[in-house]
Formats: structure tokens, sequence, C-alpha cells
């Protein structure tokens, strides 16, 4: 978990749009997935993601979202970080003339 998802702001911007879900289901109403638009089932686990990756941890900037996307998006900002840093390491490198 990074330092963003443990921030107080975010812990309490999650609770509130959890509570929210949780009222507009015994309202009988549908959630979709902000990311894909696909309708969350009534009682299935759900993830609340950012709308926007540095738009902070305020409620103006989370939403609910499937589990699936949210993790896939995250495992690909992650991944591009991972490799950012790999290129940094590596740049600089000379190419052997037999290679």
């Amino acid at each position: 978990m990074t330092a963003k998802h443990r921030d107080p702001e975010w812990r309490r911007t999650t609770r509130i749009i959890r509570a929210q879900v949780r009222q507009a289901w015994a309202r009988g109403e549908d959630i979709a997935c902000w990311r894909h638009g696909d309708l969350i089932p009534e009682g299935t686990p759900f993830d609340v993601g950012h709308i926007s990756l540095h738009g902070g941890n305020t409620i103006d900037n989370a939403a609910p979202e499937c589990r699936h996307g949210n993790r896939s998006h995250g495992g690909k900002i992650g991944a591009r970080i991972t490799n950012q840093r790999r290129s940094a390491r590596t740049t600089g490198l000379v190419t052997p003339p037999w290679a």
C-alpha cells in the first residue's frame, strides 16, 4: 500500500464512498464502475479508485470502481515506474561492437 493510500484523508474518503454505495444499493439503485461503466453487482467487493492520478485524496477525486479495473490500472502504473527506473540505470552503457 502506498503512502497515498495510507493518508488519513484518503481513508476518510473511502469510508464515505463505501457508505454511499451501500446506501444506494439499499435503495435499489445500480452502481457503475467509473472506469469501465459496468455495473457493480450488489454485495460484490469493490475498490474506491482515484479518478485522476494526481488529483488528490478528496471525495471529488474518488469513485467506486470494479476491483479488476482498479488493480489492473495500478499495476500498469507500477510497471511503468519500475521500467523507467531500470531504463535510467542502464542508460550510458556502451554496446560492444560484436553485439
